[in-house]
């Protein structure tokens, strides 16, 4: 499966609800992980100048993920344009490597003085399609 490897991690009981599966809203919390880990991969550094904003999330939840079990998240370049990125996270069981959620995330490069999204540098451009 294509992707670079920007998570692993552990489904604790915590993170499940009282059906017995990870909630909802761990999943984003780890696919904003793998996002964070990939910026970071790509050599950005958060500063008071710019950052990166997520605009949109598609999820897709495939199987049902209960505690205990061992997860990797792998991020791939969908789409390149001049001041974002659409990212596919792909959330697999480490064990079986069965797919068990998916999101898909619009991020732009976002200029924190302006408050609005700026162009991505070329640096950044380059690494992202070197992943």
């Amino acid at each position: 499966m294509p992707g670079t490897e920007t998570l692993r991690t552990y489904v604790q009981t915590w993170h499940c609800d009282e059906m017995g599966h990870m909630n909802v809203r761990h999943y984003l919390g780890m696919f904003d992980d793998a996002a964070f880990v990939l910026i970071a991969m790509i050599g950005h550094v958060t500063d008071d100048t710019y950052g990166w904003a997520d605009v949109q999330h598609t999820l897709r939840y495939l199987q049902e993920t209960p505690r205990g079990t061992a997860i990797v998240v792998t991020s791939e370049l969908v789409k390149l344009g001049g001041k974002s990125m659409t990212v596919l996270h792909r959330m697999t069981d480490a064990a079986t490597g069965d797919v068990l959620a998916e999101a898909e995330t619009v991020t732009v490069y976002f200029d924190l003085k302006a408050r609005k999204a700026a162009p991505i540098p070329d640096h950044f451009r380059e690494a992202l399609q070197a992943l």
